[in-house]
């Protein structure tokens, strides 16, 4: 297992304004330390120019969260996309697992996984529509609303907690970039 610690990502530009030479990138990124489970010794670890990769900085950023979101979790006994599923049905009474794929961007193949885990959990089920019975539409089960609304409660808080690291400005053009990165353009975004 593999920890990190003082991820501090390089500046884009020298210290002059100008654009870091591939030269510069690597001399000016800050060595991350790592701690290698079973290994009692730190060792510096060079990440070259990752850091200024904007795909690598959101994936770690994802990483992080997601983690940290688990762990507030673990009693629920949800990941952020089972519980993002969990949530599209709720709101979408009805709705394809095909529809639901797409909303999310993934195939259908990989949302089977999810929905048979939450069906076999008693959170939703499953019917088969009478238009195309080679389709199934998706259903909230009224059983599991406690336990939703007790894992939103704590969802909201968290994503309180993660939104306070940046000020109301930061979170709003954080949101705005992301949603340019996801090819949505100048979207707008919710104060």
């Amino acid at each position: 297992m593999v920890a990190f610690e003082d991820v501090k990502p390089p500046a884009l530009t020298g210290t002059t304004g100008s654009p870091r030479t591939e030269q510069g990138m690597k001399r000016s990124t800050t060595a991350l330390k790592r701690k290698v489970a079973g290994d009692a010794t730190e060792r510096d670890i060079d990440f070259d120019e990752l850091p200024t990769y904007v795909g690598y900085q959101v994936r770690r950023t994802q990483a992080r969260i997601f983690s940290e979101f688990e762990t507030t979790l673990k009693d629920f006994d949800f990941t952020p996309g089972s519980f993002g599923v969990l949530t599209l049905i709720r709101a979408n009474p009805g709705i394809t697992q095909v529809t639901l794929a797409a909303a999310f961007g993934v195939d259908k193949s990989t949302m089977s996984p999810v929905i048979f885990r939450l069906e076999k959990r008693g959170l939703i089920r499953r019917e088969i529509l009478p238009a195309d019975r080679r389709c199934h539409a998706l259903f909230f089960d009224d059983a599991g609303e406690s336990l939703f609304v007790a894992a939103r409660e704590k969802i909201r808080a968290f994503e309180g907690s993660v939104a306070t690291r940046l000020s109301k400005l930061e979170q709003r053009e954080l949101a705005r970039l992301l949603a340019k990165l996801q090819g949505n353009g100048e979207a707008a975004t919710a104060d």
